[in-house]
C-alpha cells in the first residue's frame, strides 16, 4: 500500500511539472496589481482565482461579469405509472410465496442552467427531484407522524423525496491545444449501445459519475477518457482503528489504519481511454479500455455484487457498428482481467479471497429496414452473452477453483438492450431476440416496436442477474437448468405539441423457464411450479 501511495504523489508531480509550461499559453497577459491602501500582509491570490468579485463586509457586490444573454435554461419532467404482478414467477422466492403484485408512480424534474463565460467556457449545473409516489408521506396523516412531521419525510435513497445535482461541471475547450476540451464536476459518462456506461434515464435517479475528464477532436477521429470516483470512504472520518480519531479532512496520523481496513485508499475508482474512429463507408471502430478499482472494505459484500468491493478489474474491447442504406449492424466485445478480493460469495461462503477475474461479454446485432414500404418496417436480429461463473456460490475457499468469471455489467442503461421488463442484466446470460418496428399511420412521430426475448443461463452454477445486476434469483446448488424466461415486448411511442410532449406505453409478458420451475419445487416441495409474470407502464415526458 506505501508503493500505491509513492505512486499516486510521483504521478501527481509529474502532471504538474507537465502542465508547467501549459500555463503561460492558458493565462491571459498580467494585469498590474491594484494598489490597496490597507494595513497587514495580504495573500495576493487568496482565493485561488481572479479577485473580479471581492469577498464584502456589508454590501452585496453588484457583479459586472453577469451577461443574460449568454444564459439558458432547459429542463424536462416525466411522470410514470407502472404496474408488475408475479414479480418473484409465483416462486417463493423474495419476501412472500404470494403474488408480489406492484403498483407504483414515479416522476422527476429537471432544471438545466447553462452559463456560457465565453466561446470556449461553459458552466452548467442541472438540479434534480426524483419521488416514488406516496413513498414520502408529506401529509402528516400517515403512522409515524407527530405535529405534522412524518418519520418518513426525509430524503430516502432516490426512492422517496430525493433533490440533488444530476449534473455540476465546468467545461473548457481548446485548452491550450485546438480540439483539446475538459469537463471537471459531476458528469454523464455515456459510450455507444449504453452496454457498459449509459445516463440510465429510464430510473427515476439515473447514473451520474464525478470526475475530470478529456475529449481530443481530430477530423477522422476521437479521444475520451478520464478518471472518475464512484465511492469515496475515507473522507472526514470519525475514528481511525484502535481509536485514534482522524481530522475533518480524513487524515489519519502516520501508521495508523483507517476504519474502512484499506489505510486511507479504500475508494472506488474509474480510468478509462475511449478512441471513436469516424465512420468509413458506413463502418466505426470504438476501442475501450476501462480500468475499475473498488478498494472499498474488503468483507460483507459479495463478488455476486453489483460493483463489487475489493477488486481491480480491467476491461477491454471494441465496438463496431455499420450503417449503410437499408442495412444497419453492430458487434461489442469486451474481455476482463484482473483480481477480486470480495470476502464472501452470495450464498455467504468465504471462498472469494484473490480471485483471478476472467471474464467476457459479446453482443451482436443486426436490422434491415424497407423504408419504401408503407410504415417503413425494420426486421432485427440479436445475440447476447456474458459469462458467469460456476464457483459463484462455492462456500469452501479449499474446493473453489480461485476464479472470478462473472462478467461485470458497469454503469449500462439495461432497460433499451436487455428487455424492457428489466429482469435481465449483461452478466451470467445467453439471450437470443427478434424484433419489428414500423412507423405507423405513415406519421413520422411515433414508433411501435414489437420484440422477443428468450433468457439463457451462461453457467448454471451462476445466478440470475436482473438489470440493475443485483442477483435476482439465488440460484441453488441442485438447479442446473439454464432456461430463464421468454419474454415478448410491445411498446408505442407518440411525439406531439411540437415533439415537445412524448407519451408512450409498453407491456411485457414473461413466461417462466425450467429454472424457475426447480426454484418453486426447491422453495415449496415436489410438484410446485412457476406462474407467468406481466409488466406495463404508461408515461409522459415534457422537454422544453
Amino acid at each position: 500500500m506505501r508503493r500505491s501511495k509513492d505512486a499516486v504523489k510521483w504521478v501527481l508531480a509529474a502532471a504538474l511539472l507537465a502542465s508547467m509550461p501549459m500555463a503561460q499559453a492558458l493565462a491571459n497577459p498580467p494585469v498590474a496589481p491594484t494598489v490597496v491602501d490597507k494595513p497587514g500582509n495580504i495573500p495576493p491570490i487568496p482565493r485561488g482565482i481572479p479577485d473580479l468579485i471581492p469577498y464584502h463586509n456589508f454590501d452585496p457586490p453588484k457583479s459586472p461579469l453577469f451577461d443574460i444573454s449568454k444564459l439558458t435554461i432547459s429542463g424536462d419532467m416525466r411522470v410514470r405509472a407502472e404496474f408488475r404482478s408475479q414479480a418473484a414467477f409465483g416462486t417463493g422466492a423474495g419476501a412472500s410465496y404470494g403474488s408480489n403484485n406492484d403498483f407504483i408512480g414515479q416522476q422527476w424534474m429537471r432544471i438545466g442552467i447553462n452559463y456560457a463565460i465565453s466561446n470556449d467556457v461553459d458552466v452548467f449545473f442541472q438540479p434534480q427531484w426524483s419521488k416514488n409516489w406516496g413513498a414520502a408521506n408529506n401529509t402528516g396523516t400517515g403512522a409515524g407522524c407527530a405535529a405534522g412531521v412524518c418519520a418518513n419525510d426525509a430524503f430516502n435513497a432516490g426512492q422517496g423525496d430525493s433533490l440533488f445535482a444530476r449534473q455540476a461541471f465546468i467545461m473548457i475547450r481548446n485548452l491550450g491545444v485546438d480540439g483539446l476540451s475538459v469537463k471537471l464536476g459531476r458528469q454523464m459518462v455515456v459510450m455507444g449501445n449504453h452496454r457498459l456506461f449509459g445516463h440510465f434515464d429510464w430510473a427515476n435517479t439515473g447514473f451520474s459519475h464525478d470526475g475530470v475528464t478529456f475529449q481530443y477532436n481530430q477530423p477522422t477521429w476521437e479521444f475520451w477518457g478520464g478518471w472518475i470516483r464512484a465511492l469515496e470512504t475515507d473522507f472526514n472520518i470519525a475514528a481511525a482503528a484502535g481509536g485514534a480519531t482522524s481530522s475533518s479532512f480524513g487524515v489519519v496520523p502516520p501508521g495508523v489504519g483507517q476504519g474502512n481496513g484499506n489505510g486511507g485508499f479504500g475508494d472506488n475508482d474509474i480510468i478509462f481511454a475511449r478512441f471513436a474512429f469516424k465512420p468509413i463507408a458506413g463502418l466505426a471502430f470504438e476501442p475501450l479500455w476501462v480500468y475499475q478499482a473498488n478498494n472499498a472494505r474488503v468483507g460483507g459484500t459479495s463478488v455476486t455484487d453489483a460493483h463489487a468491493n475489493g477488486q481491480n478489474r480491467h476491461t477491454v474491447g471494441a465496438r463496431l457498428a455499420y450503417r449503410n442504406g437499408m442495412f444497419d449492424g453492430t458487434v461489442e466485445g469486451y474481455h476482463q482481467f484482473g483480481v477480486a478480493s470480495s470476502g464472501v460469495n452470495a450464498a455467504g461462503g468465504a471462498n472469494a479471497k484473490d480471485l483471478h477475474i476472467n471474464a467476457y461479454a459479446l453482443a451482436a446485432e443486426g436490422g434491415v429496414t424497407f423504408a419504401s414500404a408503407p410504415w417503413s418496417p425494420r426486421v432485427g436480429l440479436e445475440f447476447n452473452m456474458a459469462s458467469g461463473d460456476g464457483d459463484a456460490n462455492c462456500n469452501s475457499a479449499a474446493t473453489c477453483r480461485g476464479t472470478a468469471n462473472t462478467f461485470e455489467n458497469l454503469y449500462p442503461t439495461n432497460h433499451i438492450v436487455m428487455g424492457y421488463a428489466d429482469v435481465m442484466a449483461w452478466r451470467n446470460m445467453v439471450a437470443y431476440s427478434a424484433s419489428l418496428q414500423v412507423v405507423p399511420f405513415d406519421y413520422a412521430a411515433n414508433h411501435l416496436e414489437f420484440r422477443y426475448w428468450n433468457f439463457q443461463r451462461q453457467s448454471t452454477g451462476d445466478n440470475w442477474y436482473r438489470a440493475a445486476q443485483n442477483v435476482y434469483f439465488n440460484s441453488g446448488t441442485g438447479n442446473r437448468a439454464s432456461h430463464l424466461t421468454d419474454e415478448v415486448d410491445l411498446i408505442y411511442t407518440l411525439f406531439f405539441k411540437g415533439n415537445k410532449v412524448a407519451w408512450q406505453t409498453g407491456v411485457s409478458y414473461l413466461w417462466a423457464g425450467s429454472y424457475l420451475d426447480s426454484v418453486a419445487v426447491a422453495n415449496r416441495g415436489a410438484g410446485a411450479s412457476a406462474v407467468n409474470q406481466t409488466w406495463g407502464y404508461t408515461q409522459i415526458h415534457v422537454n422544453f
